[in-house]
């Protein structure tokens, strides 16, 4: 029997995969009553937009959707862009290339269990470097109030709660995954295994740019490390000033112009160092009022003409549905 959930799955692509698509609306029609399949297409636009594979997908396949971006930004842009058009019950964020299809309902049935957030968990190729780094590097993400499980990939699984949680709280530049886990609902991990070649090997260089990243655009708190840190180095300059001082005074046979050297570079490092620990708190204040432009543009929006059920309507006969739903979040409670 087919589940009464309305499930989108959204997928970010340079071009429509006709094949991968077709896989996944045949998983989802065998288990689901409703579903969307939301193909978020990154720009710019070749023209003539009307292609004979975005024509063999849409009229060929139900409840398909293609959003096309007028550029390529971001990934957690477009991801983010696929979860604030989804309309589904839960929304999973999925990776064709990496993921399998039968991870779409491991990640859903989790999500019905009462976990409104579901994490993909696999074993992924990595490079000693980066594996030595990422110890280091959870350390410091938890310190900003970052966590995330060992081996995390970038699948997910939101209820519709949460969907609304991530959407209605701004922008989502370098900010997308945060957000979803501080949403701050109830949240597991699902194992699966990778498709055999799907995943890169990560590296040391692009795992320390995307610690970078989260670490700087995800909170202000390394900024405030900074400035504490140009606080200290003032009062070390000024320490030492200090003492270059007292030396001369208790010692009396210092080098000619040494103690002058030192007063006059101690106190100009006092304050540079001082004016890095201002600029830095003013630069913090600057980033929490970040302009407001939209993070992404949509050229175009088309959808599938065939529909799952052009019957089905938003009433049941019962107060309650059977369907085994604990987080609550359907058209049909």
């Amino acid at each position: 029997m087919k589940s009464d959930s309305f499930v989108s799955v959204v997928l970010v692509v340079s071009r429509l995969p006709s094949e991968a698509v077709g896989r996944i609306q045949r998983e989802l029609e065998a288990r689901y009553s409703d579903y969307e399949i939301v193909l978020i297409v990154q720009g710019p636009v070749l023209y003539p937009t009307s292609s004979g594979q975005e024509i063999s997908i849409t009229e060929r396949l139900p409840s398909v959707r293609h959003i096309q971006l007028a550029t390529r930004v971001h990934p957690d842009i477009a991801w983010a862009a696929g979860l604030e058009n989804a309309i589904g019950d839960f929304v999973v964020l999925f990776d064709h290339r990496a993921d399998p299809v039968s991870s779409i309902a491991g990640v859903v049935n989790a999500c019905r269990d009462g976990f409104d957030v579901v994490m993909g968990v696999a074993d992924q190729p990595q490079t000693i470097p980066y594996r030595m780094f990422r110890a280091l590097a959870n350390r410091l993400l938890g310190a900003v109030e970052y966590h995330l499980p060992r081996n995390a990939t970038g699948l997910r699984c939101l209820s519709r709660r949460a969907v609304n949680a991530v959407t209605h709280t701004g922008r989502f530049h370098h900010q997308f995954y945060m957000r979803i886990q501080k949403t701050g609902y109830p949240s597991c991990t699902y194992a699966y295994e990778l498709l055999e070649g799907g995943s890169e090997r990560k590296k040391l260089v692009g795992g320390f740019r995307d610690f970078v990243r989260l670490l700087v655009f995800n909170s202000t708190r390394p900024l405030r490390w900074i400035s504490m840190l140009g606080f200290f180095g003032s009062v070390a300059a000024i320490s030492f000033a200090a003492y270059s001082l007292l030396i001369h005074l208790v010692a009396g046979h210092v080098v000619e112009g040494w103690t002058t050297t030192i007063l006059f570079m101690s106190f100009l490092f006092m304050l540079m160092f001082l004016m890095m620990a201002f600029f830095g708190e003013y630069l913090g204040r600057l980033l929490d009022d970040r302009s407001e432009h939209a993070d992404y543009s949509v050229v175009f929006e088309k959808n599938s003409t065939v529909m799952v059920n052009p019957d089905r309507v938003n009433v049941l006969d019962e107060a309650t549905s059977a369907d085994h739903n604990l987080v609550q979040t359907s058209h049909n409670n």
